[in-house]
């Protein structure tokens, strides 16, 4: 496996690995010159993107961890794991402040690890 961080992802293969997780696709919108990243890991293994994850910031106070994916045929390997860890690590170094994630209800044990608690929040889905 090879991590690669803050590269270019090609917008196909991010909409392939989203859509093997049962998420939509959004190639439209991973392909708009508008969208930006804080800081993003993906990770290859013989060239095939089989996990990834992305931050947005202020860059100084505040930034939410989004869009942590593993392949079904590569989850339940550490990959998950090591992914978060290596953000949140980043994030600290760059002395982030507060680090949001928003997550399924039973994915809640998985976040508990990396020291996320629960909190009130809003979320809404337009499209």
């Amino acid at each position: 496996m090879v991590y690669k961080y803050n590269e270019k992802v090609s917008v196909k293969a991010l909409a392939d690995l989203r859509e093997s997780v049962g998420w939509s696709r959004m190639e439209k919108e991973y392909g708009s010159p508008s969208i930006s990243s804080y800081y993003h890991i993906a990770v290859y293994e013989d060239e095939k993107l089989i996990g990834y994850i992305d931050s947005v910031s202020n860059g100084v106070t505040d930034a939410y961890i989004q869009d942590l994916t593993v392949r079904p045929d590569h989850q339940g390997k550490g990959i998950g794991t090591e992914l978060m860890n290596k953000m949140i690590r980043y994030l600290k170094e760059k002395h982030i402040c507060m680090i949001s994630v928003i997550y399924e209800e039973g994915l809640e044990p998985f976040y508990e690890r990396f020291g996320f608690y629960h909190m009130m929040c809003g979320q809404m889905e337009t499209y």
